[in-house]
């Protein structure tokens, strides 16, 4: 029988009372964390095969993070979280505009959604995908061309520490002791399913 890695080791009593009792870095760290090591080695691992590319999974994978991450650190659901998780942790400044993936954060939000509840959809005709190109995204006619590749890439370069890992530098965003306990509520919540 398998089973889920992430919550291995520690039963739920235990990580409940260790999140309720501990300073909010200490739920804060234990989500990067998961998600780095358990849920990042799968998305990572999707354009593997590049002849049977999981584009779809890489899409739903970075939403989740990202919507979840969203709601955590700064209270945004939806496409307003999901702007702002790419904003802050996918858009580095020197990057060019082709490669500021919240410019078009409204459609990708908006095929995430299509991928997750309504495969056949009229907004399947306004997305495509390139590797090749060497942009991030482009416009052309009608239809947002995206290059899933650089779109994957940037969103692991905000966990890898090697490169800046925008995501572990949460203090910078998180300022003050309110913001940090704000932040442990709602991690804690949506841990015991009050959210």
């Amino acid at each position: 029988m398998s089973q889920n890695n992430a919550h291995m080791n520690e039963s739920r009593e235990h990580r409940t009372e260790r999140f309720q009792n501990s300073e909010p870095v200490e739920i804060i760290e234990s989500l990067l964390g998961s998600i780095q090591s358990f849920f990042n080695n799968e998305i990572a691992t999707t354009f593997n095969n590049p002849n049977n590319r999981q584009t779809s999974l890489m899409f739903l994978g970075v939403h989740s993070v990202a919507l979840t991450i969203a709601h955590g650190f700064f209270g945004k659901d939806g496409e307003k979280g999901f702007r702002k998780f790419v904003q802050t942790y996918m858009d580095m400044d020197d990057d060019p505009a082709d490669k500021k993936f919240s410019t078009i954060a409204s459609e990708i939000h908006e095929w995430r959604n299509v991928i997750a509840h309504r495969w056949l959809n009229v907004a399947g005709h306004e997305i495509g995908y390139n590797f090749d190109m060497s942009e991030g995204w482009k416009k052309e006619d009608d239809v947002i061309y995206i290059n899933p590749q650089i779109y994957l890439d940037q969103y692991l370069r905000a966990f890898d520490r090697s490169r800046g890992g925008m995501i572990y530098r949460y203090p910078d965003i998180l300022r003050t002791p309110e913001a940090l306990a704000a932040a442990k509520k709602r991690m804690l919540a949506k841990y015991i399913d009050e959210a």
